[in-house]
């Protein structure tokens, strides 16, 4: 079974939207730490939160956005 060179794109950018998206919430939620302003439990929480969500919004925007650049 061959797989099309569309599918191949929309997985690509979905994994690299995914990681930006789950990097970028790490980040922010140190620096929540950091400042005191939430615990642990509160930026693992957040973390746990965009994991999930990232897992079901990141394929719908890689697949709009490689269906707009073709």
């Amino acid at each position: 079974m061959a797989v099309r060179p569309f599918v191949i794109g929309v997985v690509a950018v979905a994994a690299v939207l995914y990681v930006i998206g789950l990097s970028a919430v790490r980040w922010w939620t140190v620096g929540l730490f950091e400042r005191g302003v939430a615990d642990e439990r509160a930026a693992r929480d957040w973390y746990l939160l965009a994991a999930s969500l990232g897992m079901l919004i990141a394929p719908l925007l890689a697949f709009t956005l490689v269906s707009g650049l073709r």
